[in-house]
Parts: structure tokens; C-alpha cells; sequence
């Protein structure tokens, strides 16, 4: 049996530049496999690696003789809950044209919505509710079989002689130090570049779930709701298992920077440390960018100028609005003196900061957003990374929206496409969805126009190279962004 993972085309945000990434879901998967399924054929399919059309795709599922076609990932990091779409039309035009393939969506929404996922997409085989490593393995080994025992696989909804079945909930994996290293010997690791000039890039995925579980995150979506803790439920490799894979990917396969794609890296202060002492003991050359919370990033403040030295050059860190009783609201757990020391306490260090916020929550109107820029403003991040509340099925902001009527999962299919987090997607009690559009192209101009923050990025001797570029990006990209906001400029199929 033959399992082909595809990555249908599909381009990036626009404040992203070029982007091409690899889709760490499939790499992990295909590493499990690997090791638990040794039968098993692997192949991958990156259209967006090569630029390749919807019937470029087509004609190379064929050409691949594959029997199952798996695709979904964990992060939708440059294009939200768009990529959905992009997925489910990519099956289902696999379906159309190769219709003994069976096809097998997961990652994030699939996890959280399952059954709506399989009832609105009929060229569906199964859809895997939760983490999928353990569940695709058993699935796969049973599909070999004369009589496969479809209902005895956990994580599984799927069509039981033509009625959608959820089958019983599928506890998460513990210990990630047992999962095995993506397999990227399978990826063309030569083609991958971020924000136009990073080149030789790569993302990781080295822990899960967050302590924080802010009502708006995506993560929700990763998550079978019937494991009602499963998202604060944080595990993680060991700092060992993170620098191995920074010394594979760096002298296997030519990676050169790396961003940790982990909701929340530095949790533990003995993981970091332990980062911080195989990097330096192994004189790492991997240049790094984690993301994390303020309140960790401050407990470690003495740890940061190591952090530099052990390749960490940027650090993402979250702030969305501007003021601690917001904060409070929608459980963020951080205050904002606590962001605006870490970001100034990294920059002593030599390491920049992208700043996330948000605009689009229930009460906002054009005061407290722009209230909420002066916040940011003040805060003073190297980069800010915008983004509009869109709400994510399992997400405590997902059930209080649909409880209000603003939101119904039934109507999701057909405006998923517009879910890239790039552009508004609900009305506030006092803005319309063009008025939120118009101050997120204003705070985005307002933020790049000062001259002096961006000679400090772009210029400052003590950061590496790359945050210059990264600013630089961004700044070109400003009016991509005024079009992507007010949705008429789609990333998908564009680099």
C-alpha cells in the first residue's frame, strides 16, 4: 500500500513575502509511519515547493500510484482556516478523477469538526478527530486487511455503509520524546524560504498544547472536543531532542533557519535551559526563532543573553490588546508591563520581538482599537504581526458567537475561504467588517511609517542579519496587506 501526502498550490499571506514551507503535519506523520507502518510506501506531494498547478497535482497523484491520499496540516501558519478549503477542494477533485483513492483529511479543524467535516464533504473516505499519529497507523493497518475493523480504530469518523460514524475518543500522546524525527529526507528541504529572504527554512513542532488556552487561539481546533482539556494538556520533546533535530536539519539537509512553530516554547525554564546548553555545548549553528509567553520570557530574563549566543535571534511573543482587564476577558494570562518588558529586555540582548495583537473582539470600536495601537505602539516591537479575531470551532470565542447567532458551523463550507485571519470575518457592537478592515490597513501603515523604528531593525548591530530582512519584507508588503484585509487579494496559488 502506498500512501501519498499532498500539498495542494497555495500561496501565503501577504506580509509574508514568498513563503514556502514545509507542512511539518506531514513530516511528522510520514516519520511515524515510517518507523510503525514499515510496509508502507511514502511519498510526498509539495505543489506549493514547485509551483505546480491543480492539474499539474492531479496528473502527479496519478503518475504516483498512490492508494491513499492524506492531506491537512497541524499549522495553518500563512493562511488560517483558508487552506480548509484548499484542501477539501484538492480532495475532491482526487476524488472526481482517481476514485479508488481513498482520501484522509486531518490536522487542525478536521481535529475539532469531524463529523460536519465528513457530512459537508461527501468525496471524503475518513477525517481523523484529534491527534492523528496513532490513529492514521491503526486506520492504515486495518485498510490491508480482507476484513478491516473500521469501528475498532479511536480518532476515526468515517461512513459506516454510508452513515457517518465518530468512533470512540482517542486519548493523546504523552510522551512526545518517543515520537520519531520528522521525515524530511522525503521533502525538497533545498526549496524552502520564508519572508522572501530567508532561505533554507524550515518550521518544527516540538510541543503541544498551551497551560493558557486563550478563548480565541486556533489551537482549539487541533482538538477532539470530547477531550474537554485536551489543549492545556502541555507536553513537549527535551531541549536534547529539539538541538538533534536542529543538527539534522542543518547538516543533512542544509537548513539554515528554523522557526519553533510550538504554541508555547519556553513553558518550563529546564527546557530552555536545556536548549540553551546542547546548543551552546554542540556550537550550534542553527539560527532559531521560538514562540512564547511574556510571563515565561521574564522568569528568564537571565537566561537571555545565552539564548543569543545558542542562536535565537527573534522571538514571537503575544500581546492582542492593550490594556490588563482585556486581557483578563479573554484569558490571555500576561499583562501588558510584562510584554513591554520582554520585549525591551530581549532587545538588550540582541534579539528582536514580533508583537502579536488583535482587533475584532465584541466591544471593540475605533477608540479601543485605537487605544490598543497606542498600547502596541508603546510596547515598541521590532515587528507587529496583525491580526483579526476569527473564530475557530471548539474555541470558547466560537461558541459564544454562535450562541449569539454571528457564526452557524452550518454555514462555515462556504465562507471558510475567507478564514485566513487576514481579513474580518464578523462585525463588533460598533464597527462593521469594512470599518475593522480600514483600521487594520491605518495601524499597519502607522506602525512602519517611523523612521527611527525602522533603522533600529534594520540596523542594529547587535541583531542578526535576518531580522533586517524580515523588516524589509514586511514593509514592501504593507499594501499587499490593505488588499488581503479587505479581501480582495487572495494568497491562494500566489507565492
Amino acid at each position: 500500500m502506498k500512501i501519498l501526502f499532498v500539498q495542494p498550490p497555495l500561496g501565503a499571506w501577504a506580509t509574508w513575502g514568498t513563503h514556502k514551507a514545509i507542512n511539518i503535519g506531514h513530516a511528522q506523520l510520514a516519520g511515524f509511519l515510517r518507523q510503525h507502518n514499515p510496509d508502507l510506501e511514502l511519498a510526498v506531494l509539495d505543489c506549493r515547493a514547485y509551483g505546480l498547478t491543480e492539474a499539474q497535482m492531479l496528473d502527479k497523484v496519478g503518475e504516483s500510484g498512490a492508494d491513499i491520499v492524506y492531506l491537512g496540516d497541524i499549522l495553518h501558519t500563512t493562511g488560517g482556516l483558508a487552506v480548509v478549503f484548499i484542501y477539501n477542494e484538492a480532495a475532491r477533485k482526487i476524488k472526481e478523477r482517481y476514485p479508488h483513492v481513498k482520501i484522509i483529511v486531518g490536522g487542525i479543524f478536521y481535529a475539532s469538526a469531524s463529523e460536519f467535516t465528513m457530512k459537508e464533504n461527501p468525496h471524503l473516505d475518513f477525517c481523523i478527530a484529534g491527534e492523528a499519529e496513532l490513529t492514521l497507523s491503526e486506520l492504515l493497518k486495518e485498510l490491508v486487511k480482507t476484513k478491516p475493523d473500521i469501528a475498532g480504530v479511536k480518532g476515526i469518523c468515517w461512513r459506516d455503509n454510508g452513515k457517518i460514524t465518530l468512533n470512540a475518543y482517542r486519548p493523546l500522546i504523552q510522551d512526545l520524546n518517543t515520537l520519531p524525527m520528522p521525515a524530511y529526507d522525503l521533502f525538497p528541504m533545498d526549496v524552502y524560504v520564508s519572508h522572501t529572504y530567508w532561505k533554507n527554512y524550515s518550521e518544527t513542532w516540538n510541543s503541544r498544547g498551551c497551560p493558557a488556552a486563550c478563548t480565541f487561539c486556533y489551537e482549539w481546533g487541533q482538538y477532539d472536543p470530547r477531550g474537554h482539556q485536551d489543549l492545556k494538556n502541555y507536553r513537549y520533546r527535551s531541549g536534547k531532542k529539539v538541538v538533534d533535530e536542529m543538527e539534522i536539519l542543518y547538516e543533512k539537509h542544509g537548513t539554515r533557519v528554523i522557526v519553533m512553530m510550538d504554541d508555547t516554547y519556553n513553558v518550563y525554564r529546564s527546557r530552555v535551559e536545556e536548549t540553551i546548553e546542547e546548543c551552546l555545548r554542540r556550537d550550534n549553528k542553527m539560527k532559531w526563532m521560538p514562540l512564547g509567553r511574556a510571563p515565561y520570557f521574564i522568569r528568564d530574563i537571565d537566561l537571555f543573553k545565552d539564548l543569543r549566543r545558542a542562536g535565537c535571534f527573534m522571538c514571537l511573543v503575544g500581546l492582542e490588546v492593550a490594556d490588563d482587564e482585556e486581557l483578563r476577558k479573554i484569558k490571555k494570562g500576561i499583562t501588558v508591563e510584562q510584554v513591554k518588558e520582554t520585549v525591551a529586555k530581549l532587545r538588550e540582548a540582541g534579539i528582536a520581538t514580533v508583537l502579536t495583537w488583535m482587533m475584532g473582539f465584541e466591544d471593540d470600536n475605533e477608540e479601543k482599537i485605537k487605544a490598543r495601537f497606542e498600547a502596541v505602539d508603546e510596547v515598541d516591537p521590532d515587528i507587529i504581526a496583525l491580526q483579526f479575531l476569527t473564530p475557530i470551532p471548539g474555541s470558547p470565542i466560537w461558541e459564544e458567537a454562535t450562541k449569539k447567532g454571528l457564526l452557524r458551523l452550518e454555514d462555515l463550507n462556504k465562507k471558510i475561504r475567507q478564514w485566513d485571519f487576514h481579513q474580518p470575518i464578523i462585525p463588533t457592537n460598533h464597527l462593521t467588517v469594512p470599518e475593522i478592515a480600514d483600521l487594520g490597513s491605518w495601524a499597519f501603515r502607522e506602525f512602519y511609517s517611523k523612521p527611527g523604528r525602522i533603522q533600529r531593525a534594520m540596523h542594529n548591530r547587535n541583531y542578526d542579519p535576518l531580522v533586517g530582512l524580515c523588516v524589509r519584507d514586511f514593509m514592501n508588503n504593507v499594501g499587499h496587506f490593505e488588499k488581503e484585509s479587505h479581501g480582495t487579494r487572495s494568497y491562494v496559488g500566489k507565492e
